[in-house]
């Protein structure tokens, strides 16, 4: 499985998708950067508007970077198995003494590694970009961090089921729809708290439940704004904020999501004619 893992990595490596993705990244943090520096340049600390700026800042970093890392992990794993069976790669890997629970097993590790560093690092980034420029000080969680780099599981793990009997294409666009539902349910639910709406709160949770990724980021959110005693901005960041916090129950859920489709995963691989 080792084997697998390393070959996996040196692969998503050698793919332009992950370059295509660092350099968007790079324009991202260098615009965000920027306009940071500037919005508060000509502030006074005590200023009411900077207290109410900062945590828009902080969500927007959050939520653009759940948005690349994302597309990070849908595009890199939405041809794993699909793909190579195309152009005839996994024939040659398959006939060796390696069952195909450890070749999926081991992609998805692969995979994890690179896109759970790739979320540590955004993370990191954002918050020395904010500390530098407004200075504002985001005590360092463990579990917020823990999160924020397990976010990518989720879609990664729906996108190797979907690779293991869906063409690379389709795969690809059923990911990202499952990936705006979730998007669009969440700030769904978080109108619908602020509304005191009942149909819109059912409505996001469903949307959770079918995709859970999103509900990582809103806990996320919820925890980083708490841990830099930014109490009043829950309202105020609207659809991009966390007014209704998912619960613990929810991320247990989120855990048994991501196991459960990776189970279904290595079945339906196992079961498919190469």
């Amino acid at each position: 499985m080792l084997t697998i893992v390393r070959l996996t990595l040196k692969e998503v490596v050698r793919r332009r998708i992950l370059h295509v993705t660092l350099l968007l990244t790079i324009v991202f943090l260098a615009l965000y950067g920027t306009g940071v520096h500037y919005a508060f340049q000509n502030m006074s600390a005590s200023s009411t508007l900077r207290a109410m700026i900062i945590p828009q800042f902080l969500s927007l970093g959050l939520f653009f970077g759940s948005f690349l890392i994302s597309f990070l992990a849908i595009m890199s794993s939405v041809g794993a198995v699909s793909l190579e069976i195309e152009n005839g790669t996994m024939l040659a890997i398959v006939p060796r003494p390696i069952r195909r629970a450890e070749i999926l097993l081991g992609k998805f590790l692969g995979y994890a590694v690179l896109l759970m560093t790739f979320a540590i690092l955004f993370y990191g980034t954002v918050m020395v970009i904010l500390q530098q420029t407004t200075g504002l000080h985001v005590p360092l969680k463990f579990g917020t961090v823990l999160l924020y780099a397990c976010q990518p599981l989720v879609l990664l793990a729906v996108t190797l089921y979907g690779t293991t009997f869906l063409p690379t294409l389709a795969n690809g666009i059923v990911a990202f729809m499952l990936y705006m539902l979730g998007v669009l349910g969440g700030m769904i639910e978080q109108i619908g708290f602020m509304l005191k709406n009942q149909t819109l709160l059912q409505m996001g949770i469903i949307s959770s439940l079918i995709m859970p990724a999103d509900s990582l980021y809103r806990k996320i959110v919820s925890s980083v704004l708490s841990a830099a005693g930014i109490n009043f901005s829950t309202y105020f960041l609207g659809p991009f904020g966390s007014s209704s916090e998912p619960s613990s129950t929810m991320l247990i859920y989120t855990g048994f999501y991501v196991i459960g489709f990776l189970a279904l995963a290595v079945r339906m691989f196992s079961k498919r004619d190469i």
